[in-house]
């Protein structure tokens, strides 16, 4: 990716459950990212939700967490709720929409041997499941866990909360999606979890996040 508009400065973002495309590219984009370890957990985020498309609808995997133990809680203090049977739910919904996708089979058992760890903390699924997901598209880009209370703001991008299920207007800038084949539905549906485009589309996956930063921007 050539002149990256991100150049030279660090996003600081906060870890998500498998993510959707928007996050990755932004990944690529800067020249580092921190992921904030003292993030603020948020309902109604990607923080434990993702977005994949079954066969008749797009829809949102959630993972519970511990109830009275989320909201005002640091993200890597949320338990997860195994309580509830949201394991094997999401594993059934996943292999679902994907089993049929051209790549499934070479990705599929790595991820879930995640799932089957049964960790116990919101954060550790999603930072394992985060470098699984960037270990499949062959992409290293810079990342560092920590606080950002002594990093230079003026080098920084505040990234966190702006890639939402909400679709917040108060969103980045240069996000432009590009089409790629996908298992379900006539109408392609943009910024899904990172694993739809994995599942469908394998290698090519990188080329494709390349190719969804529009250059022209600046984020």
């Amino acid at each position: 990716m050539n002149a990256r508009p991100g150049h030279g400065k660090t996003m600081i973002i906060e870890l998500q459950y498998l993510p959707p495309v928007e996050y990755f590219v932004y990944l690529l984009a800067y020249d580092k990212t921190v992921i904030d370890a003292d993030d603020q957990y948020t309902k109604q985020t990607y923080r434990n939700r993702c977005r994949i498309r079954g066969a008749n609808k797009v829809e949102d995997l959630v993972v519970p967490v511990m109830k009275g133990r989320g909201q005002g809680k640091l993200t890597r203090e949320v338990t997860i709720d195994y309580k509830q049977k949201w394991l094997g739910k999401h594993k059934r919904a996943i292999q679902s929409a994907y089993g049929k996708a051209p790549f499934f089979e070479y990705y599929a058992d790595e991820l879930f041997e995640i799932f089957d760890e049964r960790l116990p903390l919101l954060y550790e699924l999603n930072k394992k499941l985060l470098t699984k997901c960037l270990e499949f598209l062959d992409v290293s880009p810079a990342i560092e866990f920590g606080s950002v209370r002594e990093l230079d703001e003026k080098q920084l991008i505040f990234a966190k909360n702006k890639i939402n299920p909400k679709n917040s207007r108060d969103r980045l800038q240069g996000f432009r999606p590009q089409k790629y084949f996908q298992v379900f539905g006539k109408n392609f549906a943009e910024n899904l979890s990172i694993i739809d485009l994995i599942f469908n589309e394998g290698p090519s996956a990188k080329k494709i996040l390349e190719n969804s930063l529009h250059l022209k921007r600046q984020i």
